[in-house]
């Protein structure tokens, strides 16, 4: 299809009115002092219930949900635990999947690329592997000795396959390659910009933002070479836990509320959950996770039948082309997806197309990919391959509902693009591809 026919199309297709749904994801909010973590909605955060009542959590800490194995797993440090709750039973205990010594007081956990599974030690000051099926240690990822202290539960493993350790008491960050082994203690040096008591990091692509509880300040550094980019958000009150949420804008746990942040300007835009109403005390930590009241199996999957040209129909003449394709990453062992978002510059003066591509979960409705912006070079026969010049844009996200529609976020660290998202619905569809489970 051409762009022209593309455009005639996204002009002239209809709108239709979306019916409200079930919020589609929950926030888990980890109280220390309290021994618990709450869960509230997503979308307009209304305390939902406990994650447990039993008294098993104590001193919580991290809490992440792995869907390898469909689990959330809870730090438990004043009992030294890892625990597990089945996310698709209404968050039914499992077991404990790690008891772990004394003098590792358990802070973070992070999942790698082929479900490994690391735990960050405060006391110990270190990061170990455990084995995803017996909770057993594995090895030693972040040794004692590498200039960390109080390795803490904000420990994240990005995009890259890089491992992020916010180290507490050093106030610094290290950076260990989980493909080479190569570990640096100090990627981030201590105190770097005025950063203290680090906490939370999120990953951002070429850029991870960085929590300072101690400094009451959001950084954004460089995640390649660790220098400071800048101070995103300062005059917070002891921030700890830190998400990105669906559309791209930033979650923060400080002075027990969950409050959201534009990533570009670090203007508020809301107060998203009150801790008080979950009975959070010293919160720790904030997780986003995918409603389990909602079907855990999505009632449509991603595959070739998502390929084709999605728009917004009060946006018609941008829009979305999709492509799931056959090609396997051999990284990851999972197949890749490339999109085409057909838009124009926020100057207005020119067209702006935004190319992403990533990798994707056959099981999962939703994707998020690595995008950029390319100029420079000109029009066949004077192309040169060489004269491209590309710049990470940021990432896009979609999640579809069902075979016909679906929502897009984006994030963009390019100046003028920002954070929002969108409804979508599908436009064309390929010939011979069919959504399962529903009529051609």
């Amino acid at each position: 299809m051409s762009f022209k026919m593309f455009i005639a199309l996204l002009l002239c297709a209809a709108g239709s009115t979306a019916l409200a749904q079930p919020c589609s994801h929950q926030l888990l909010v980890s109280g220390y002092f309290s021994d618990n973590v709450a869960i509230y909605d997503a979308c307009n955060g209304a305390y939902v219930r406990q994650l447990e009542s039993a008294g098993r959590i104590r001193g919580a800490q991290a809490v992440r949900y792995n869907p390898a194995d469909d689990m959330i797993y809870v730090v438990s440090e004043g009992n030294d635990q890892i625990q597990r709750y089945r996310h698709s039973t209404n968050f039914e205990f499992v077991d404990v999947f790690a008891q772990l010594a004394g003098n590792v007081d358990p802070t973070g956990i992070a999942f790698g690329p082929q479900n490994q599974v690391y735990v960050a030690g405060y006391q110990s000051n270190t990061v170990v592997e455990l084995d995803p099926a017996s909770g057993q240690q594995v090895r030693v990822v972040l040794a004692s000795n590498s200039g960390l202290r109080g390795a803490d539960n904000g420990m994240m493993v990005s995009a890259s396959g890089n491992l992020f350790v916010p180290g507490y008491g050093s106030n610094s960050v290290a950076r260990v390659n989980l493909v080479t082994g190569q570990a640096e203690g100090q990627f981030i040096a201590a105190g770097s910009g005025g950063l203290r008591r680090t906490r939370g990091i999120v990953d951002e692509g070429a850029t991870i933002l960085v929590g300072g509880e101690g400094s009451g300040a959001i950084y954004r550094f460089n995640a390649n070479n660790g220098t400071l980019v800048g101070t995103l958000v300062s005059g917070l009150n002891q921030p700890t836990g830190m998400a990105l949420d669906r559309d791209g804008s930033l979650l923060v746990l400080s002075g027990n509320k969950v409050r959201r942040y534009d990533r570009n300007s670090g203007a508020l835009l809301a107060t998203v959950a009150e801790g008080a109403a979950g009975g959070i005390v010293g919160g720790t930590f904030v997780a986003l996770i995918p409603n389990p009241a909602l079907d855990e199996t999505p009632t449509v999957q991603l595959g070739g039948h998502t390929s084709g040209n999605w728009y917004n129909p009060d946006t018609s003449g941008i829009g979305f082309q999709i492509e799931a394709t056959t090609a396997i990453d051999a990284a990851s062992g999972l197949p890749v997806m490339l999109v085409y978002w057909f838009a124009y510059a926020p100057d207005g003066n020119t067209q702006s197309w935004i190319y992403g591509q990533g990798t994707y979960n056959p099981t999962s409705n939703t994707v998020t990919l690595p995008a950029a912006i390319t100029s420079g070079a000109r029009f066949p026969p004077n192309f040169n391959h060489d004269d491209i010049n590309a710049v990470a844009w940021g990432t896009l996200t979609f999640t579809f509902s069902d075979c016909n529609n679906g929502t897009a976020s984006w994030n963009s660290t390019v100046p003028g693009y920002g954070s929002g998202s969108m409804a979508i619905t599908r436009l064309t569809q390929i010939a011979g591809t069919t959504c399962p489970g529903a009529a051609p």
